[in-house]
Protein backbone atom coordinates (compact mmCIF):
# COMPACT_ATOMS: atom_id res chain seq x y z
CA UNK A 1 0.00 0.00 0.00
CA UNK A 2 1.15 3.70 -0.44
CA UNK A 3 1.31 6.26 1.90
CA UNK A 4 -2.13 7.60 0.39
CA UNK A 5 -3.57 4.13 0.83
CA UNK A 6 -6.35 4.32 3.61
CA UNK A 7 -9.26 1.02 4.48
CA UNK A 8 -12.29 2.04 3.08
CA UNK A 9 -13.54 -0.93 3.65
CA UNK A 10 -15.13 -0.17 6.50
CA UNK A 11 -13.53 2.99 8.20
CA UNK A 12 -14.44 5.99 5.83
CA UNK A 13 -13.06 9.30 6.72
CA UNK A 14 -15.25 12.44 8.28
CA UNK A 15 -14.61 15.86 6.32
CA UNK A 16 -17.08 17.15 7.58
CA UNK A 17 -20.50 17.16 9.30
CA UNK A 18 -23.38 19.73 9.16
CA UNK A 19 -27.14 20.24 10.43
CA UNK A 20 -30.15 21.67 7.50
CA UNK A 21 -33.21 22.01 8.12
CA UNK A 22 -32.97 19.43 11.32
CA UNK A 23 -31.53 16.92 9.11
CA UNK A 24 -27.83 15.71 9.93
CA UNK A 25 -25.32 16.21 6.36
CA UNK A 26 -22.34 14.12 6.78
CA UNK A 27 -19.28 14.92 3.71
CA UNK A 28 -16.88 11.70 3.91
CA UNK A 29 -14.96 9.16 1.71
CA UNK A 30 -16.89 6.51 0.48
CA UNK A 31 -17.00 3.00 1.32
CA UNK A 32 -18.03 -0.29 0.20
CA UNK A 33 -21.39 0.10 2.54
CA UNK A 34 -22.04 2.46 0.46
CA UNK A 35 -22.95 0.60 -3.07
CA UNK A 36 -27.25 0.40 -2.78
CA UNK A 37 -27.05 4.29 -1.67
CA UNK A 38 -24.57 4.95 -4.39
CA UNK A 39 -26.31 3.40 -6.86
CA UNK A 40 -29.44 4.66 -5.49
CA UNK A 41 -27.99 7.73 -6.05
CA UNK A 42 -26.78 7.47 -9.95
CA UNK A 43 -30.36 6.24 -10.51
CA UNK A 44 -31.88 8.91 -9.77
CA UNK A 45 -29.50 11.09 -11.19
CA UNK A 46 -30.86 9.46 -14.44
CA UNK A 47 -33.69 10.24 -14.18
CA UNK A 48 -32.88 13.70 -13.65
CA UNK A 49 -31.84 13.87 -16.65
CA UNK A 50 -28.23 15.05 -15.17
CA UNK A 51 -25.56 15.50 -18.47
CA UNK A 52 -22.74 14.18 -15.96
CA UNK A 53 -24.37 11.17 -14.55
CA UNK A 54 -25.33 8.73 -17.83
CA UNK A 55 -25.83 6.12 -16.08
CA UNK A 56 -28.58 4.07 -14.70
CA UNK A 57 -26.47 2.24 -12.28
CA UNK A 58 -27.92 -1.03 -11.64
CA UNK A 59 -26.22 -2.55 -8.46
CA UNK A 60 -23.86 -4.19 -11.05
CA UNK A 61 -22.91 -0.68 -12.87
CA UNK A 62 -22.57 1.05 -9.16
CA UNK A 63 -20.11 -1.67 -8.14
CA UNK A 64 -17.72 -0.65 -11.02
CA UNK A 65 -18.08 2.45 -10.92
CA UNK A 66 -17.46 2.59 -6.97
CA UNK A 67 -14.69 -0.15 -6.95
CA UNK A 68 -12.93 1.73 -9.54
CA UNK A 69 -13.05 5.15 -7.24
CA UNK A 70 -12.10 3.43 -3.87
CA UNK A 71 -9.02 1.24 -6.21
CA UNK A 72 -8.15 5.38 -7.27
CA UNK A 73 -7.93 6.10 -3.58
CA UNK A 74 -6.16 2.90 -2.26
CA UNK A 75 -3.70 3.38 -4.98
CA UNK A 76 -3.16 7.80 -4.09
CA UNK A 77 -4.42 8.36 -7.65
CA UNK A 78 -8.02 9.75 -6.86
CA UNK A 79 -10.38 10.13 -4.23
CA UNK A 80 -14.37 9.54 -3.88
CA UNK A 81 -16.46 11.60 -0.95
CA UNK A 82 -19.91 11.36 -0.66
CA UNK A 83 -22.42 13.78 1.00
CA UNK A 84 -25.28 11.52 3.05
CA UNK A 85 -28.71 13.07 4.75
CA UNK A 86 -30.39 10.73 6.66
CA UNK A 87 -28.08 7.84 5.57
CA UNK A 88 -29.01 8.27 1.81
CA UNK A 89 -26.10 9.56 -0.66
CA UNK A 90 -27.46 12.94 -2.00
CA UNK A 91 -23.89 14.13 -3.52
CA UNK A 92 -20.27 13.13 -4.67
CA UNK A 93 -17.48 14.63 -5.28
CA UNK A 94 -14.56 13.13 -6.98
CA UNK A 95 -10.91 13.52 -7.51
CA UNK A 96 -9.78 11.50 -11.16
CA UNK A 97 -6.51 10.75 -12.96
CA UNK A 98 -5.94 13.96 -15.47
CA UNK A 99 -3.41 14.10 -18.36
CA UNK A 100 -1.99 17.28 -17.54
CA UNK A 101 0.75 17.19 -15.45
CA UNK A 102 0.57 17.74 -11.96
CA UNK A 103 -3.01 18.33 -12.32
CA UNK A 104 -6.30 16.01 -10.68
CA UNK A 105 -9.78 15.92 -12.44
CA UNK A 106 -12.88 17.62 -10.41
CA UNK A 107 -16.31 15.87 -10.70
CA UNK A 108 -19.67 16.95 -8.57
CA UNK A 109 -22.78 15.28 -8.85
CA UNK A 110 -25.48 16.76 -6.31
CA UNK A 111 -29.26 15.80 -6.38
CA UNK A 112 -32.11 17.98 -7.35
CA UNK A 113 -33.46 18.66 -4.17
CA UNK A 114 -30.01 19.16 -2.22
CA UNK A 115 -28.40 22.03 -4.71
CA UNK A 116 -28.42 25.14 -4.17
CA UNK A 117 -27.67 24.30 -0.32
CA UNK A 118 -23.90 25.05 -0.60
CA UNK A 119 -22.87 21.45 -0.60
CA UNK A 120 -21.17 21.70 -4.17
CA UNK A 121 -19.20 24.62 -2.87
CA UNK A 122 -18.20 22.58 0.66
CA UNK A 123 -17.38 19.55 -1.77
CA UNK A 124 -14.86 22.03 -3.70
CA UNK A 125 -13.43 23.37 -0.54
CA UNK A 126 -12.90 19.84 1.12
CA UNK A 127 -11.20 18.19 -2.25
CA UNK A 128 -9.00 21.25 -2.81
CA UNK A 129 -6.94 19.56 0.13
CA UNK A 130 -7.46 16.22 -0.35
CA UNK A 131 -5.63 17.11 -4.40
CA UNK A 132 -2.45 18.94 -2.45
CA UNK A 133 -2.79 15.96 -0.28
CA UNK A 134 -1.83 13.48 -3.67
CA UNK A 135 0.76 15.58 -4.47
CA UNK A 136 -1.31 17.72 -7.27
CA UNK A 137 -0.54 21.47 -7.56
CA UNK A 138 -3.95 21.96 -10.05
CA UNK A 139 -7.40 20.81 -10.52
CA UNK A 140 -9.08 20.73 -13.98
CA UNK A 141 -12.84 19.94 -14.63
CA UNK A 142 -15.17 19.78 -17.48
CA UNK A 143 -19.00 21.80 -17.43
CA UNK A 144 -21.33 22.59 -19.96
CA UNK A 145 -21.80 26.24 -20.42
CA UNK A 146 -25.71 25.98 -20.17
CA UNK A 147 -25.23 24.64 -16.05
CA UNK A 148 -24.99 27.93 -15.39
CA UNK A 149 -25.48 27.60 -11.74
CA UNK A 150 -22.32 25.08 -11.98
CA UNK A 151 -20.17 27.66 -14.52
CA UNK A 152 -20.99 30.39 -11.80
CA UNK A 153 -20.04 28.16 -8.77
CA UNK A 154 -16.76 27.57 -10.33
CA UNK A 155 -15.89 31.05 -11.11
CA UNK A 156 -16.43 31.66 -7.32
CA UNK A 157 -14.34 28.80 -6.69
CA UNK A 158 -11.38 30.47 -8.76
CA UNK A 159 -11.75 28.49 -11.60
CA UNK A 160 -10.50 29.98 -15.16
CA UNK A 161 -11.60 28.87 -18.24
CA UNK A 162 -8.58 27.05 -20.22
CA UNK A 163 -10.27 25.65 -23.64
CA UNK A 164 -14.04 25.36 -25.30
CA UNK A 165 -15.57 22.71 -27.41
CA UNK A 166 -18.80 24.40 -29.26
CA UNK A 167 -21.94 22.82 -29.51
CA UNK A 168 -20.90 19.90 -28.12
CA UNK A 169 -23.94 18.38 -26.82
CA UNK A 170 -27.70 18.97 -27.19
CA UNK A 171 -28.97 20.20 -24.31
CA UNK A 172 -32.34 21.37 -22.98
CA UNK A 173 -30.68 23.52 -20.81
CA UNK A 174 -29.47 26.11 -23.55
CA UNK A 175 -31.60 28.51 -25.81
CA UNK A 176 -30.23 26.92 -29.26
CA UNK A 177 -30.74 23.39 -27.83
CA UNK A 178 -26.77 22.88 -27.57
CA UNK A 179 -24.53 23.72 -25.23
CA UNK A 180 -20.72 24.28 -25.52
CA UNK A 181 -18.36 21.90 -23.54
CA UNK A 182 -16.27 24.40 -20.79
CA UNK A 183 -12.81 23.23 -20.04
CA UNK A 184 -11.58 24.83 -16.29
CA UNK A 185 -8.77 24.96 -14.48
CA UNK A 186 -7.65 26.29 -10.93
CA UNK A 187 -3.75 26.45 -9.48
CA UNK A 188 -3.72 25.04 -5.86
Amino acid sequence: MTAHASDHSTHPRLLEEWHRDDRRVVMRTACWDDLESYAAMHRELYRERVMASTYNADTAMAGKMLSDRLVQDATGTGLLVVVSSDSQIVAEGTLSPSNGDGSITLGLLVLKDYRHMGIGKRLMAALEPEARRLGKSRIDLTVWRANENACRLYAAMGYREVGCLPDWVRSDLAATGKSDLLWLLKDL
